[in-house]
């Protein structure tokens, strides 16, 4: 027998997890309740396997290289199914941190969360990814309406709050279509005082959503040519 330590990125069950996050149990019976779906991600933690390599069946792969990656060689890996009992005994000795999708019924992760920090990571752009034909606009603003019902929840009644500037614009974006809010523009000129104070343009931005968001405003920046500020920095 031999015993093998894994710390870092994990992939568990959902039992696995509430084994460790028993409070959680109670939002995830709200989301089943609402009809949503949801599925663990980005799992950390440490798990410990014991294994009997002469009695367990292993399988070798080989991945060939990936073309985009312009890479010469694959890799190959090893793969045996362990389970919980003998020839081989795995054990989760902790999990630190993970994060979860939720789905609706038209969207399979409508949107990511953090539910230790109660964060919202990541909100599905159904609208504005590709262009939409007048036959799939009905189908598409069903599905971001869907979306636009959990991030009500998570923000109304569970106190979530929104990760950064992109995930405030996909925020905004369908308050704007189902809300009908009152909008205005707000132009402003910046003049450099202190060069060393002066952040990088993406922290500006994301700075900025996020002080209009706690004062009730949602931001989004109006680029005339969005790949203009890639790899960008308009500002010293």
């Amino acid at each position: 027998m031999i015993k093998l330590k894994f710390r870092g990125q994990l992939e568990l069950s959902e039992k696995d997890v509430l084994r460790f996050y028993p409070d959680l149990q109670s939002f995830l019976k709200e989301i089943k309740s609402k009809g949503w779906g949801y599925t663990f991600t980005d799992i950390v933690g440490e798990a410990e396997v014991e294994l009997d390599v002469e009695k367990l069946d292993f399988k070798l792969n080989y991945y060939p290289p990936r073309i985009d990656e312009f890479k010469e060689e694959g890799r190959y890996t090893l793969e045996a199914d362990i389970g919980k009992k003998p020839p081989a005994v795995l054990r989760v000795l902790s999990v630190t941190g993970f994060r979860m999708e939720i789905s609706s019924k038209h969207s399979w992760r409508a949107v990511g969360i953090d539910p230790q920090k109660k964060v919202i990571t990541y909100i599905e752009d159904v609208l504005h990814s590709f262009v939409i034909s007048k036959r799939e606009r009905p189908r598409k603003l069903s599905e971001a309406r869907e979306i636009y019902e959990i991030v009500k929840f998570l923000i109304t009644e569970k106190g979530y709050r929104l990760k950064d500037e992109y995930v405030i614009e996909k925020y905004k974006q369908l308050v704007d279509l189902f809300e009908k809010p009152y909008k205005f523009t707000l132009s402003v000129e910046l003049t450099v005082k202190n060069e060393e104070k002066v952040p990088g343009w993406d922290e500006l931005i994301d700075q900025l959503s996020k002080f209009f968001y706690e004062r009730g405003l949602l931001m989004k920046l109006k680029r005339k040519r969005r790949e203009f500020l890639f790899g960008k920095k308009p500002i010293p």
